[in-house]
């Protein structure tokens, strides 16, 4: 069964989905007691104004609902932040603390100075909340929550006020015990201070979902996500699609210039700050007959997503590069779904327009 419910007066950006590819965990909102896993999708980009100014914010609702989970957690809460600088979430982990949910934190270093992140950090070590720094070179690049064991927030999202009022980002909700297990193992490792290659896979997950399908769950650099990432664009027969925030990867780009001579459509975005960076592939795939666009964001397009002949989508924290492959933490999801890849579609065309007629910037 595939359940679509369109949210309220948010229904152009957010849905609840449960997957035609279920894994095997109980769903309350599948009317005939079916199992499967629920899925919310969210994008910033309807809400976003320019030029951003607090006065003019409108709240996604992908951060009211992300706090509302919050506020309705009873026993755990679990948060992985490159970046993190939400009063109303700090203030809402920190309420769940006090009201006797063991909330706990792992953050990378390299937003310490800014004071808005040092001072929200803060507040929630003053508040006895463990909060774990990553000091490494390597970025620890994650943002995902983990609620009660059972809900998973998890894309591109920084929880921060530039990724929420300014940036183009995606967000998934995912209702799934199994799901939930996975990244609170990767949690787990990285609170005890195990982060990069000091990490270990968990090699049963991985064979688990080779044969499964649904979502399958990929944390650098231990996972190895790369050839999954390479089997997926290798498999395309239709059309792969991205919109990408960093894209340096020599092996992704060599496969979708495959693709594209195998006469797959290739096209996509990438954020138009990056797309002559040092190793950037922009130039190279324009030259291979992939038709890419810088993006028309006045602030920054961060996405990390490939959808594929409308039925696969690849999002998370992972970039489109060796870092994130090799030494970052990162998270990926690979979604069969047709359903969820037609919303990330719907997206891509939002983002492909405004490439197309980019914003004047001041």
């Amino acid at each position: 069964m595939v359940l679509l419910a369109l949210l309220g007066l948010y229904a152009t950006y957010a849905l609840i989905h449960t997957l035609s590819h279920p894994l095997p965990i109980e769903t309350s909102q599948a009317s005939d007691n079916a199992t499967g896993q629920q899925v919310q999708v969210f994008f910033t980009t309807p809400t976003l104004r320019y030029p951003d100014a607090p006065n003019r914010r409108a709240t996604p609702p992908m951060l009211r609902d992300l706090v509302s989970d919050v506020s309705r957690a009873r026993v755990s809460i679990k948060v992985a932040a490159f970046d993190l600088d939400l009063p109303q979430l700090v203030d809402a982990l920190i309420a769940a603390q006090q009201r006797g949910v063991n909330v706990r934190a792992v953050v990378d270093s390299e937003h310490l100075s800014d004071p808005a992140v040092a001072m929200l950090t803060g507040r929630m070590q003053n508040w006895q909340i463990p909060v774990v720094f990553d000091h490494r070179a390597p970025f620890m690049h994650n943002k995902f929550v983990v609620l009660d064991d059972i809900i998973v927030w998890t894309g591109s999202w920084n929880l921060t006020e530039n990724c929420t009022f300014r940036n183009n980002n995606n967000a998934l909700r995912i209702k799934s015990r199994r799901i939930a297990a996975a990244y609170r193992q990767e949690f787990e490792q990285m609170h005890a201070g195990r982060f990069g290659t000091a990490k270990r896979s968990d090699t049963l997950r991985i064979e688990e979902q080779a044969s499964e399908g649904g979502i399958d769950i990929y944390f650098s650099p231990q996972d190895q996500a790369l050839p999954f990432v390479l089997k997926q664009i290798e498999q395309a027969r239709k059309s792969v699609i991205f919109m990408a925030f960093s894209f340096t990867s020599a092996p992704i780009a060599d496969a979708l210039i495959d693709a594209t001579e195998r006469g797959v459509h290739v096209e996509g975005v990438i954020e138009k700050r990056n797309a002559f960076g040092t190793g950037s592939v922009f130039a190279q795939l324009r030259a291979n007959g992939v038709d890419i666009q810088e993006d028309g964001n006045c602030y920054i397009m961060h996405h990390k997503v490939l959808i594929i002949d409308n039925e696969v989508v690849i999002t998370g924290s992972y970039n489109f590069t060796n870092n994130a492959e090799d030494t970052n933490d990162e998270n990926l999801a690979i979604i069969h779904d047709p359903m969820i890849a037609r919303f990330f579609q719907h997206e891509y065309t939002r983002i492909r327009q405004h490439a197309l007629e980019p914003t004047r910037c001041n």
